[in-house]
């Protein structure tokens, strides 16, 4: 079943959310009916110039039937939900109507209208799990986080397998940009396009993300969160081969057909194995917030295995990490909130799994930023002192990398106005200088490694 959602947020702004996978313009404003209704395919629909959401579970047909009743040029309120409840008497379909004016909630079931400040239709067991994750004062972002909790759940049959939230705003309901659906931009010219594209697509445009690869023996692509594959071939009788409902392995099964080849890694054991990697691809082209999206739900799951959760609380807290160090310059408190995310995911880590380099040294950068942003100098030498420890702790692990060897020296020269008096203050410049030294052996290039040995050598004479 499906299951959609409708609650106020503490501005009192209407928040909706659903499970259903959407066809719709990329301007979001949704046709007034569909012949995708008749389908199914189509749970929530804008009317009334975007002031109205309406949102239905159960017989598609009923509430197709319905909403052809509805006059669309001179919208009424009032009718239509005397029209709906007319439509709910069969107690085979639900609805519930949202007004981004008044900011009103109706639910219809059985005959029966009431406006309360919640309300949910579709699949009970998901909503009992979409309640036990939001609090009386969650927001959208919550709702969302909860909702996705329920699409992940093998339990819970989930008709479209996509988070779809709208929101009130200015008398209007508007969808969140981010769930925006692929479209291509104009057209290719095949004769300049590379061989292989990466899986990372315009993360301004679009959601779906995708793969494609191509050369004389045709183009494949590969819609990810679709999980639709196309492969184009040179023209004959049939020139496009169409499969849905495949993941990426069954896809480059079918290219081999055809000699091609997607540019992606193939030898994930299962489908949340690949989305790490799909992530890590993410992660890796700078694109932190989509990364996010994508596995923090695999943080939290109960049904990973301990591989995905470490892989993706240790990507989760980069992302939070490089956000913090963006930020900074823009909003501290913002940067603050990113760098703590970090230092406690990578804290996690550090509890449940054996000791990791790469966690220890990313968690004594982001202790390193804490440590420059705060103003209170206690807990600034409390953030140094830790990024020490790690930095340490991460040396143990792995003693010819430089970066710690530089970062360590970066912390403990903040910490030298710290110094209780002139032969710790000696001491301390000596660890710099070795540091130092070290992180320029293993790379002479590390120009800040270059900078603080010069710097703590002119304050030593």
């Amino acid at each position: 079943m499906s299951l959609i959602f409708a609650k106020k947020d503490e501005t009192g702004n209407v928040c909706i959310v659903s499970d259903t996978r959407l066809n719709y313009q990329a301007s979001r404003e949704l046709p007034t009916h569909s012949d995708y209704q008749k389908n199914g395919g189509l749970k929530l629909f804008l009317v009334d110039s975007r002031r109205v959401a309406i949102a239905f579970a159960g017989c598609s047909a009923e509430a197709q039937d319905a909403f052809d009743k509805i006059e669309h040029q001179t919208f009424d309120l009032e009718k239509t939900v005397h029209i709906l409840s007319q439509s709910s008497l069969s107690t085979n379909t639900d609805y519930i109507v949202c007004h981004a004016g008044d900011n009103l909630i109706y639910r219809i079931s059985c005959g029966q209208v009431s406006q309360p400040d919640f309300a949910y239709i579709g699949d009970f067991d998901g909503y009992q799990i979409l309640t036990r994750n939001i609090q009386n004062t969650s927001g959208l972002n919550d709702l969302e986080e909860a909702m996705n909790v329920v699409i992940l759940d093998a339990n819970v049959e989930s008709v479209g397998g996509f988070c779809i939230s709208a929101i009130s705003d200015v008398g209007k309901f508007r969808y969140l940009k981010k769930h925006y659906f692929s479209q291509f931009k104009g057209r290719i010219k095949l004769s300049t396009t590379p061989v292989q594209i990466p899986i990372v697509s315009n993360a301004v445009n679009d959601t779906y993300s995708y793969a494609w690869t191509g050369d004389e023996n045709g183009f494949g692509f590969f819609f990810y969160e679709a999980k639709l594959g196309l492969i184009y071939l040179p023209l004959t009788i049939r020139p496009v081969e169409v499969l849905s409902g495949i993941d990426l392995k069954q896809f480059g099964l079918a290219l081999r057909k055809y000699s091609l080849t997607l540019p992606i890694q193939m030898d994930a054991t299962n489908d949340e194995e690949l989305l790490i990697d799909f992530a890590y691809e993410l992660y890796k082209s700078s694109q932190y917030v989509r990364c996010i999206d994508k596995v923090k739900f695999l943080a939290y799951s109960v049904k990973v295995n301990p591989k995905v959760y470490f892989q993706a609380n240790y990507l989760l807290s980069c992302c939070y990490k490089e956000l913090g160090i963006e930020t900074e310059a823009k909003c501290q408190i913002s940067a603050v909130e990113y760098l703590e995310r970090a230092v406690h995911g990578f804290e996690q880590l550090t509890v449940n799994y054996e000791p990791d380099f790469n966690v220890l040294a990313n968690k004594g950068i982001a202790l390193n930023y804490l440590g420059y942003i705060q103003d209170d100098l206690l807990v600034k030498k409390t953030r140094f002192d830790n990024a020490v420890h790690d930095f340490t702790l991460a040396l143990e692990l792995d003693s010819k990398q430089a970066l710690p060897y530089q970062n360590r020296a970066a912390a403990n020269y903040e910490l030298l106005r710290f110094c209780q008096n002139q032969y710790e203050f000696a001491q301390l410049i000596k660890k710099i200088v070795l540091d130092c030294d070290l992180a320029l052996t293993l790379e002479p290039n590390l120009q800040i490694a270059a900078s603080l040995k010069m710097n703590v050598l002119s304050i030593r004479v």
